[in-house]
């Protein structure tokens, strides 16, 4: 049997109010202010290519203005930068080398191949350390996910194994950074250097490795040096690339404790010359992150091995080119990315 339903009583009944309605004039108020905010910064563009740099001035406010607004609102870089998780900044040139889309490729495999050759000739050392980049190394911070080690490419291994082969003495620390990249941090949330404690770290054992395979380049007195302790702040480089003007506001600075050593500068008399580039620049030219301004602070790469071994170094920015002759020198050190061994 079925129940019996009670009536409804009429003044105890629910009106539905009726589905709202987009009137025309208020849908032609929204897309007009829809197209004015994308004609502003359109404008500003525009007229910054062909205005004196007042405009210039006003155009870079709005890209601070936008790039703050899809940093804190959607969590979005640039075509430069990605931004991943807990705001850490990377260039998407390093993610897009692991993920195989290749950049142009360079002769550095040839050319240490080269000076292998040359410099066994004269039964000169050639020690190559390769470091690797900030994405191999903190790779859950673009993709969270579990990873039992640093991030590596396939080719990575072979070109290692040709240099051993050739008779460099190669120390890949990409292992020894992944063991420790929490304690120290190897690298920055927001600046693409690697920070001065694993820069120490670094120097440390490659102070080491030198001593026990070349004893003899091991100064074993003191030197007189002068050491301070300067603290640098910057915003890093990477921030400056999503905000040139704003970066500070947009992410806040990071700071870098350093300790710069006075008394050792390079010279070009040492039996021993390191190349590099900006791993050894970093802390050392104050045009770069955590530079300070003024004078250079000596607290990089190249400052920390000098004190460590004693003596002054032979400090050279750029790679070496085919043609130098090192007839004077007993050992070469190349610190190297390995994005530039293997692009």
């Amino acid at each position: 049997m079925k129940p019996t339903l009670q009536r409804i009583d009429p003044a105890k009944r629910t009106i539905l109010p009726p589905e709202p309605e987009l009137s025309a004039k208020a849908a032609r108020n929204i897309v007009g202010v829809f197209l004015f905010l994308l004609a502003v910064p359109l404008a500003f563009e525009v007229a910054a290519r062909f205005t004196p740099s007042k405009t210039n001035l006003a155009a870079a406010t709005v890209r601070s203005g936008v790039q703050w607004l899809l940093l804190h609102g959607l969590n979005e870089g640039n075509k430069a930068v990605f931004v991943g998780k807990d705001r850490w900044l990377f260039a998407q040139h390093e993610i897009d080398r692991l993920v195989h889309a290749r950049r142009a490729g360079n002769f550095m495999q040839a050319d240490l191949l080269k000076l292998a050759a040359e410099l066994k000739a004269q039964d000169t050392p050639l020690l190559v350390i390769t470091i690797p980049e900030r994405a191999a190394l903190y790779p859950e911070q673009i993709h969270p996910a579990r990873y039992a080690g640093v991030i590596r490419l396939k080719e990575e291994a072979t070109r290692l194994a040709e240099l051993k082969a050739a008779g460099v003495d190669v120390l890949d620390m990409s292992d020894a950074m992944w063991e420790t990249r929490e304690r120290p941090p190897a690298y920055y949330a927001q600046d693409s250097h690697w920070t001065p404690e694993v820069m120490k770290a670094v120097a440390l054992v490659v102070n080491k490795h030198i001593r026990e395979k070349v004893p003899r380049l091991g100064n074993t007195e003191t030197p007189i040096i002068n050491a301070t302790t300067p603290e640098h702040a910057d915003a890093g480089d990477l921030a400056r690339q999503l905000d040139p003007r704003h970066a500070t506001t947009l992410l806040g600075d990071e700071v870098a404790d350093l300790v710069s050593f006075q008394g050792l500068e390079p010279s070009a008399e040492s039996p021993i010359v390191l190349f590099g580039e900006e791993l050894l620049r970093v802390y050392e030219d104050a045009n770069l992150s955590f530079g300070g301004g003024g004078a250079p602070p000596h607290a990089g790469f190249a400052s920390q091995l000098a004190a460590l071994m004693g003596r002054p170094l032979d400090v050279r920015w750029r790679m070496p080119a085919r043609e130098n002759g090192y007839e004077d020198k007993k050992l070469v050190i190349i610190l190297l990315p390995m994005a530039e061994l293997v692009p």
